[in-house]
């Protein structure tokens, strides 16, 4: 998966770059101390990672930022406790779904209607929201050792706990980075058409 398509000025790649990566510090970092109390960004982060810096090498830059942060904490704690188990090497597949959504999906506010990109973001990030979850979470219950006795209605009962919970925490950073995105579109695309009119007046 390579960068395609990419219309971005550099310093506005850089400035995602740096926003992402402060969000995962600071969202991720909660295994340290209980003063942080906002929803974790990682899942968001690997979505929106795929849709606007749209590079492999972002993808891998993320994925071992979070397994730093982790095992650091874990460092940090004397134990590994709940986080890291056998399961652990699964959350790639996790990340890697929310990151492939979020570059295929990738509004175009010039070519289609808003509602349509609102529609098409919505879907994207609800459906890989929904995979990344069965694999991180059907992964911990199956591999991790910690359940060996678990039935399937017990399984389902935690699905009915933690699901609601783990697909609506991207929401808040997709729908405010949308609201960014739709704003600057509009904003550059309004500077560039008074622009053109007034050279064209000039003319």
């Amino acid at each position: 998966m390579k960068s395609i398509n990419q219309k971005l000025p550099i310093s506005l790649l850089i400035a995602v770059f740096a926003i992402l990566t402060l969000l995962m510090l600071a969202t991720r970092t909660h295994h340290f101390a209980s003063l942080n109390h906002l929803p974790s960004a990682s899942i968001a982060i690997f979505f929106l990672a795929g849709m606007y810096l749209r590079n492999i090498k972002m993808f891998w830059f993320f994925y071992i930022l979070s397994v730093t942060i982790d095992l650091a904490s874990s460092y940090y704690r004397g134990q590994f406790g709940d986080c890291i188990t056998t399961s652990y090497p699964a959350l790639v597949f996790s990340y890697a779904a929310m990151f492939t959504a979020g570059f295929y999906i990738k509004p175009n506010w010039q070519q289609n209607a808003w509602q349509v990109n609102i529609v098409k973001v919505a879907l994207a990030l609800f459906i890989a929201s929904s995979i990344a979850f069965f694999i991180s979470n059907g992964s911990y219950y199956t591999l991790s050792g910690k359940f060996p006795d678990l039935s399937w209605s017990e399984y389902a009962t935690r699905i009915d706990k933690y699901y609601f919970k783990s697909i609506s925490n991207p929401i808040f950073y997709v729908v405010s980075a949308i609201v960014i995105d739709f704003t600057l579109s509009h904003f550059f695309k309004e500077n560039l058409v008074n622009a053109n009119i007034y050279m064209n007046k000039q003319l």
